[in-house]
């Protein structure tokens, strides 16, 4: 990924193809696992309504979004004093990307 400058608050309403995340599992129903961690999933390579398509060591995943609870390892967030890791639960970027930019838009406004 090249440089890229985005500000850490805004990053939920960008499309994540290309960032780094870490995720947990929201469900009470996964607790053979150890869900009160953050497993490293890889990288995102596609991203749609509903699911996020990630890869890690040649093997490509699917996530539900609101399933799970996801961390955006930002590039560049030093410069905004705050931590590398963004957490944003699954439901809120629930939706197509490009429609995520627009509610935002429309924040600006009022």
């Amino acid at each position: 990924m090249n440089e890229i400058m985005l500000s850490p608050r805004y990053i939920m309403y960008h499309d994540l193809i290309g960032f780094h995340l870490l995720a947990k599992a929201k469900s009470k129903l996964r607790s053979r696992s150890n869900i009160s961690e953050f497993k490293d999933i890889g990288i995102v390579i596609d991203e749609s309504r509903n699911m996020i398509i990630t890869k890690k060591n040649n093997k490509i995943k699917k996530y539900i979004k609101k399933d799970y609870i996801f961390r955006v390892i930002v590039p560049n967030s030093k410069k905004y004093g705050k931590e590398p890791v963004l957490e944003v639960d699954g439901e809120k970027i629930v939706g197509r990307p490009e429609n995520r930019l627009r509610s935002l838009r429309k924040k600006r406004r009022i």
